[in-house]
């Protein structure tokens, strides 16, 4: 019989930082869980008011068969759709963006936010979550889309004008999809992710595009990103 409670399913650890991180809730480490680390590559990022601009992202995971979705984590303003300036930005996270429709549990008012956090700075961080029954043995799609505003590129330059090519708004460069698969079927496993594509520029679609030819620096916004599965102790 389990006599411990978990408040929350999310948990943000930080493992490395120089900055601020979001708030830590646990996850019970008995019981089945996901868990997926980012390392953050601040050198090639850029400024405003003398802050580093740190990547808008989001990290799901989809089952593979019944594409059934759950989010670990999104970065606030992508997760409330509340921007400066800007009721909406469809080209942050566009392909989450589109999973985010197909996850059943963000028809419950508040579970966006239950996921949504600060965004995170310094250098690398894990994201964890206690695998719900329904993603136990299946194969699960785990996906990283990143994206950093104003990365502004021979392709994408910021002199393109509306309608012209590589006009990108304010986006600069598309976010970047990272994804590996785990099978939650064994014991334990761990992945590398690896770049699957990009979302469209303007988020005009939930697409991933796998053509990177004209994806620059974007490519080189985290150092690395892996995935681990662990069955927990309760197996």
């Amino acid at each position: 019989m389990r006599t411990n409670i978990v408040v929350s399913v999310l948990v943000v650890v930080l493992v490395s930082s120089c900055g601020s991180a979001p708030e830590k809730v646990e996850v019970d480490r008995s019981m089945p869980n996901l868990s997926v680390t980012v390392t953050f590559n601040p050198d090639i990022y850029g400024t405003m008011m003398f802050k580093k601009l740190y990547p808008t992202y989001a990290v799901w995971v989809e089952d593979v068969k019944s594409g059934d979705v759950r989010t670990l984590y999104v970065t606030g303003k992508a997760g409330r759709d509340k921007w400066i300036m800007a009721d909406e930005r469809p080209s942050s996270v566009p392909v989450w963006y589109g999973a985010r429709k197909r996850e059943k549990p963000v028809e419950t008012a508040g579970t966006v936010d239950a996921v949504t956090g600060a965004t995170p700075s310094g250098q690398t961080f894990t994201h964890s979550i206690e695998l719900p029954a329904v993603m136990m043995n299946k194969k699960l799609a785990v996906f990283v889309e990143g994206n950093v505003s104003f990365d502004y590129s021979e392709h994408y330059p910021k002199n393109a004008g509306k309608g012209e090519p590589g006009f990108s708004d304010v986006n600069g460069q598309p976010s970047v999809v990272w994804k590996a698969v785990l099978d939650t079927g064994q014991s334990g496993t761990e992945a590398d992710l690896i770049i699957a594509g990009h979302g469209h520029v303007l988020g005009e679609d939930h697409r991933i595009y796998p053509d990177m030819s004209a994806i620059t620096t974007a490519k080189d916004i985290f150092l690395h990103v892996g995935a681990r599965y662990s069955p927990g102790e309760a197996r």
